[in-house]
């Protein structure tokens, strides 16, 4: 991402047009949403979410790769039961999207 910042470790600010159209499209589903919100209580598998979510396995990890894409999570691999087993992380606990560029704002003279 362009011009984001990470103020404090969990805090994110996001003020880039590209940057804030990506976040916000990450942000605009509640499963997408309710994930965020379950890892930010610590590192879960896709099979703990999807028994958290009610959903499948298939579904939940589609949803955490556009959150991987959008970079709000971390995806690490470690050994499972039955081969390779995927854990999220949450990379913040504070999204904070501003609408004034970093610069602040233009001043027009008439």
């Amino acid at each position: 991402m362009n011009k984001v910042k990470n103020i404090f470790s969990m805090e994110l600010v996001v003020s880039d047009v590209e940057d804030v159209v990506r976040v916000t499209e990450a942000l605009s589903s509640v499963t997408r949403v309710n994930i965020l919100r379950l890892i930010a209580e610590g590192e879960k598998s896709i099979t703990d979410l999807s028994e958290e979510l009610h959903m499948t396995k298939g579904n939940v990890s589609s949803q955490v790769a556009l959150l991987e894409s959008s970079g709000l999570v971390e995806v690490r691999y470690t050994e499972g039961n039955k081969g390779l087993k995927k854990l999220i992380k949450a990379k913040y606990s504070r999204i904070i999207i501003s609408l004034v560029p970093d610069d602040g704002p233009e001043e027009t003279k008439e």
